[in-house]
C-alpha cells in the first residue's frame, strides 16, 4: 500500500495556505511512483491511495480501511505514506513508525546501502498521518518526512522550496523499499 493525502489546511480570512510540502510533495512522489510501477509491476500487487482528511483526524484512510474487507487487510503486508518529503534539502530522511514492525531496520538498512541514501528510522510517533491508521488496522507502517521545517502549516509552505533533487532521491529509496515489498518478500 502506498498513500499519500491531498487535502490540507482550508483559506481563513482570505489567507491562503498552499500546502507545497504538506503535501502536494507526497501526492506529487506517490504519482511518479504509480507512473513507474504501471510500466514495471511487481510479483504483489501495489495500491496506490490518495487520502483526503488528514488534517482533520485521518478520516480518509480511517475509512478505507473500514471498507476492506478481513481477508484484504490480511493481504496487505505494508504501507508506506509520504507525507511532507519535498524539503529534504541536506538532511535525512526521517521514517516515521518504525516501531511497526522489528523488519523495517533490516529493509531501509538494505535500500540504504543500495541507493546511499541517509535515513534515521524514528519509533516513536511524533506524528499523527496516515501511516497511523494502517498500524491501527495492524498493518507494519511508516510515514517517508523530510523533516520539521519553520512554514509548517502556514501560508509560506509554496512551491519555490521544494527540493526537486530531494524528492528524486527519496524516490529512488522508496522504490528500493518497494521492490522488495512487492518481491518475493514474506515481511509482515
Amino acid at each position: 500500500m502506498l498513500c499519500a493525502h491531498y487535502d490540507h489546511l482550508a483559506a481563513k480570512n482570505g489567507t491562503v495556505f498552499p500546502g507545497a510540502d504538506d503535501n502536494a510533495s507526497g501526492v506529487a512522489l506517490l504519482l511518479e511512483l504509480a507512473r513507474y510501477y504501471a510500466k514495471h509491476p511487481g510479483r504483489r500487487s501495489i495500491v496506490f491511495a490518495a487520502f483526503d482528511g488528514e488534517e482533520t483526524g485521518r478520516t480518509g484512510s480511517r475509512a478505507f480501511l473500514q471498507t476492506l474487507l478481513g481477508t484484504d487487510k490480511a493481504k496487505m503486508n505494508a504501507a508506506l505514506n509520504f507525507d511532507t518529503v519535498g524539503r529534504l534539502e541536506a538532511g535525512k530522511l526521517l521514517v516515521l513508525g518504525s516501531g511497526s514492525s522489528d523488519k523495517w531496520v533490516h529493509i531501509f538498512r538494505g535500500a540504504g546501502f543500495v541507493t546511499g541514501s541517509d535515513y534515521e528510522l524514528v519509533k516513536e510517533e511524533l506524528d499523527s498521518s496516515d501511516q497511523a491508521s494502517f498500524i491501527e488496522a495492524g498493518v507494519p507502517a511508516v510515514q517517508f518526512f523530510s523533516g520539521p521545517k519553520a512554514d509548517y502549516h502556514k501560508p509560506s509552505d509554496t512551491a519555490d522550496k521544494i527540493d526537486p533533487a530531494g524528492l528524486v532521491k527519496q524516490a529512488e529509496f522508496a522504490r528500493e523499499i518497494i521492490d522488495y515489498l512487492a518481491g518475493e518478500s514474506d515481511f509482515i
